[in-house]
């Protein structure tokens, strides 16, 4: 913790579901750096994430599920 969060309030923020990792009291540790910072969250074991916007979250998910649907259908019409 830094000398400027101990007067102050914290940020608080915890990691996103899709960045938990084992094990997941660590994951879900909140973000130790003043509140209204700038940069990545930290937690109080110094392990640092930031937050993606939703719209490149969502963008990303589309095109991952889209790549499995275009696999799984090309398999399909080779097997035929």
């Amino acid at each position: 913790m830094s000398a400027d969060s101990a007067d102050g309030e914290l940020c608080g923020r915890c990691r996103p579901r899709w960045l938990e990792t084992v094990p997941l009291v660590v994951s879900r540790l909140p973000c130790v750096r003043p509140a209204g910072h700038e940069g990545p969250h930290e937690d109080a074991i110094w392990q640092r994430w930031v937050e993606l916007p939703p719209e490149l979250v969502y963008a990303v998910a589309v095109a991952c599920v889209a790549e499995q649907l275009r696999r799984a259908f090309a398999d399909g019409e080779a097997a035929r």
